[in-house]
This record gives C-alpha cells, structure tokens and sequence, in this order.
C-alpha cells in the first residue's frame, strides 16, 4: 500500500486550483456506440465495479503463476473501473472505490506488461501475436516524449533514511517513477546525465466512453473480450490538477518524492569510501550531473556536498524544494560529486571545468540566459568549492605554497599543464549567486586535532597526483611552503585553521556580479562560550560581503536539512528571480 501525504502545506494548492481548466487531463470526445440508456446509473456503476473486482482477482492469480495473460486482464478490470466512474460520477462512494481498483488494477497491468516486455516503441502491446493491440503513450507536461522513456517504475521504490518526508497528493491515477533513457555518448546531456534520471508522473489509462458490451461478453469474461481503444497517459502532477472522466473531475494523484527515492536506489554512497580511497574506483570520479533532462529557460541550482559525504545529502533539501512550484518551473537541481579525500584544487578545477563545458555545450550560442544565471549551494567544504569558482586569485594562492614565482619553478612540460589550472583560474562570469551552508571559511579546529590528523593519514593519495607533487619537490629543494612543505595537502589539510591555502581563499573578494548568502549551524556552544555546529565555528562560517546572514540552531551535519535552511533558501531563490528578470 502507498503511504499518502499532502504535498507539503498548501505549496501546491495554486497549481491545483488554477490548472483545473486549461491543465486537466482531456478524455478524447466521441468514439464507439452510445451508451444505453440505464434506469439507474448506481445499478450499473455497481456491475463495473464487480467486473473490476472479480477481473483484478483473477488477473492476480495470473501474475502468481507468471502468465502473459495477467496483462490482458489487468487492462479489463481497468477499463471495468473506470466505466464505473463514467457511469457515477456524482456518487462519493462509486468514484472512491472505483479510483482503487482502478489504481490496483492499473499497478498490475504496468508491473506485468513491464515483466512479459509487453512496452514498445510504439506503446503498450495487448493480446497475442497475431491480434496484436497497441495502446499508445503520451506524456503531459514533462520534459521528455515517450520515445525517451527507458522504464515506467509503478512499484513505488523503498524509502531512503537520508530523505524524512514523502510528499504525495491523494487523487485518481497512479503515481508512477518514469525513468528516462540516457543520452547517446558523445552529448553534452550524456555527459552529465547520471546512472539514473528520473521523473514523477501519474499515469492514468483512459478510455472512450462505455459501450454497448454484449451478455455473451460478460459470460466469455475478460480474456475473451476486444480490447477497448485508449490511451496511457503520463501526466505531471505539478503541472496537472485533474483528470477528466465523462462529467468526473477527480484531482490528480501524485508523488513527488519518488523519482528522489527511485535516483537514491541506484546511487551508491560513497561518503566515507571516498574519502579514504579517492578516485580509487570509477564512481569516485569528481562529476557534474543533471538530475533531470535539461529545459531551457530553467536555472541550473548546483548542489556541492562537504567533507565524507556524497550527493545524496542533498536530496532530502531538494524533496522539499519539490513542493515549491517556482522551483519546478524556473529552475533545475545540478549536482557536483567528488571523492572528498583528494585534493581540494584538482577538485575544485574539475568542478570548474565542468561547469563551463556544461553551460556552453548546452547552449552554444549563448540564447538562453537562465544558463547565464547559475546559483551554486555549498555545504560545508562545498562552500569552499563554490567560492572558488566565483574568485579571481591572481597569484595568491600560488604565493601561500611557494617562494618562488611560477614561471620559475623547475617543471616538465606536462605538469605544468597539469598544475597550472590548479592555482590560476577566472572566476565563471555565468555564476551569479552563492550559498555558503555551514562553511568552513577560516578553518575548523577538528583538523587539527587527533581525529582529524587521523583522517588524514588514511586518504589514500592517487599514485599521479603523488608523483608530480614528488617531482616538483625532487626539482625545487626549498621552494614550498605551507600547506605544500610537509606533504601533499589532504583536505583535512585544507580546513586547519593554519592552513596558508585557505588563508589565501579566504582573503579573496567575489566580483561585483556575484551575490553571497550564508546559512550558520548554532546548535552547540563551545567552553568559551562561543556558537558554533560542534565542527565549524560560528565564526568561521562568516564571510565580509555577503548580503545575508542567519543562524540555525543545527549541529553541522543536519543545518541543510532544516525547515529554517529550506525557508531560507526558497527566499534567496524568490529573490535571485527579482533581480535577474523575467
């Protein structure tokens, strides 16, 4: 059984309300015999709903027994249920019961067409070989046409600790996950579309009006009947408020948090493991990825985790981001995935790097402005990274590790090129705003003391990036200093407050075009009294310049989960579309 809940407190309730016309779902007009007159239509809404009954029961035993049938069956107790509607649509109680056969029955149908490979190019295929009938697909309002679909999940997916609420609407239909089939390599969305990209939509079967259905019909039973022409819809629920049956108008059903749960399932957590063992495994590789296929006209909102942590601490602040149609329609979930254990600039190039190919493959000629409007949301080390995509350092973080220039540095030609990218860079003219959640701008004591020199010890270096730091060092006897004079610089490295690197970043001033926010964790207070998240102090998650500043009672792990962060949030995106325009 689903567990239903609103989707959220009134967040969608203008969309619900204002689609009820111009977004409802259109049942096609005319088609087959009329129906007959009935002398009372509960009469016959009740032999609909038997119908629905007795043919899903059967249906069922079929699918127990793993028979192709069940497919065919499951399609009439459907059809069953939804006549009932037709035929009453004014009683309460015909129309409840009928929308859960109707979703029993419809759940069956696309969970066993989906086992006996019943859905083609061209839709959904019913009855045997030689009598083949084709239900087409069509999508309402989402990003993709069915020829992109790559499966319909109507099993809903198991739920996930790291998201805390399932936000669903009651309704007719069936909430469903549609996951959408990856791009061809070589595409700038393939290149940045993750394992998987899933969608929320309701899928409702929708059939012509009732027909005349003969006594010997009834008797053959389900199997034995033609199948009555529809049409599967997938429809989506954000957009689309109501499903039109005859003179019914029951609201749309649906459930936003399932495609997040669907991405999660087949996401492995890499926190810990990429920390310790960083690029140690292809999955560990520092990617940028659109969560969902890419619409002009949407901002892209990049999500960069901190420290022993992966994309997936973000999902439960995007699951409430969901309710939140501006969300929906003005802008879009990026997210950066790093193995957190290696090198703060490499990683911080690569996100760099990605950041420009993705805009600019996206939108070669430069059309669509949302693309020129990007806010990054960092937590924690994430800030960091975002700071340094918006920061001009000249020769200023080069200068906190070496004595000497650059150009007079001893270096081979390759590693030049290597290590260049690392410490000279242009901050992205295309990224306009920053949030900085629980970061570390003038470093975190837990480095420096033994758990942190502990972490350290167990990262694993990469065996390319260790050889060029040996070489360089081999080459310039002398020459580095700071967080470069021991050894190569672990991340940990980076968040002692010592740390000359993150002195250097910290001293940078954002250009004019870029506006900065700061989310503060004050849950724990220290021995001197001092606030702070029990890892960063409050202290040092503040930054000269930015425009706003507010303090969540949250220890550091939990301040972007919180209801006051997600507020918070929503009004620095209420807010970056005042200003950047329509």
């Amino acid at each position: 059984m689903r567990t239903v809940r609103a989707f959220g407190i009134g967040a969608l309730g203008g969309v619900i309300v204002a689609g009820l016309c111009a977004a409802a779902l259109a049942a096609p007009a005319g088609g087959g015999l009329a129906a007959r007159e009935q002398p009372d239509p509960v009469v016959a809404a009740q032999g609909y709903l038997k119908q629905a009954r007795d043919w899903g029961t059967a249906a069922a035993k079929l699918a127990e027994n793993h028979d192709p049938h069940a497919v065919d069956a499951f399609y009439a107790a459907t059809e069953a249920a939804w006549n009932a509607v037709w035929t009453c649509p004014g009683s309460a109680e015909i129309v409840c019961e009928a929308s859960e056969l109707y979703v029993a029955a419809l759940e069956g149908l696309l969970v066993t067409a989906c086992h006996h490979g019943r859905f083609t190019n061209e839709g959904l295929a019913l009855g045997p070989r030689w009598k083949t009938v084709v239900v087409p697909i069509e999508t309402r309002a989402l990003p993709v046409d069915a020829s992109l679909i790559e499966k319909i999940v109507a099993v809903p997916p198991p739920a996930d600790a790291r998201i805390r609420r399932h936000h669903c609407r009651e309704g007719f239909g069936l909430p469903v996950v549609v996951r959408v089939k990856r791009a061809p390599p070589g595409t700038v969305a393939g290149a940045f579309a993750p394992d998987r990209q899933s969608l929320a939509a309701t899928a409702v079967l929708r059939f012509r009006m009732p027909g005349d259905e003969t006594f010997l019909q009834t008797f053959a039973g389900p199997l034995a009947r033609d199948h009555a022409a529809a049409v599967l819809d997938l429809a989506n629920p954000v957009e689309i408020a109501a499903v039109r049956i005859g003179a019914a108008r029951p609201p749309l059903a649906g459930d936003l948090t399932a495609p997040l749960l669907d991405v999660l399932e087949g996401t492995p957590q890499a926190g810990l493991s990429g920390f310790i063992q960083p690029y140690g495994r292809g999955d560990t590789q520092p990617r940028l990825e659109v969560l969902e296929p890419h619409q002009p006209g949407r901002i892209p909102v990049v999500f960069i985790h901190g420290l022993a942590s992966d994309e997936g601490t973000w999902f439960d602040l995007l699951n409430e981001l969901r309710t939140w149609p501006t969300f929906h329609r003005r802008y879009e979930p990026w997210v950066f995935h790093y193995p957190t254990g290696a090198s703060f600039l490499q990683s911080a190039a690569v996100l760099r790097g990605q950041l420009q190919a993705a805009v600019h493959g996206l939108d070669p000629e430069g059309a669509d402005p949302a693309l020129r409007q990007v806010v990054l949301v960092g937590h924690s080390m994430g800030g960091l990274h975002a700071k340094m995509m918006v920061v001009e350092p000249g020769t200023a973080i080069w200068d906190s590790v070496s004595r000497r220039p650059f150009d007079e540095v001893r270096m081979q030609p390759e590693v030049r090129r290597f290590v260049a990218p690392l410490f000279f860079f242009e901050p992205l003219p295309f990224v306009k705003r920053v949030v900085f959640i629980a970061t570390p701008h003038a470093g975190s004591s837990l480095a420096s003391r033994a758990v942190g020199r502990a972490a350290a010890l167990t990262v694993r270096r990469p065996a390319q990036t260790a050889a060029v730091y040996e070489q360089l060092v081999a080459l310039n006897p002398d020459t580095f200093q700071g967080d470069f004079a021991r050894s190569l610089p672990t991340t940990v490295d980076i968040l002692e407050p010592e740390s000359s690197i993150l002195a250097a970043l910290r001293a940078l001033r954002t250009p004019c075009w870029v506006t900065t926010h700061s989310v503060i964790g004050t849950a724990h207070h220290s021995l001197t009294g001092d606030p702070g998240d029990c890892v960063v102090p409050a202290s040092s998650a503040r930054l000269a310049g930015t425009v706003s500043e507010i303090e969540v009672p949250a220890t550091h792990t939990k301040v972007h989960h919180q209801p006051a962060t997600v507020r918070e949030l929503e009004r620095i995106l209420t807010q970056h579309l005042h200003e950047t325009g329509p």
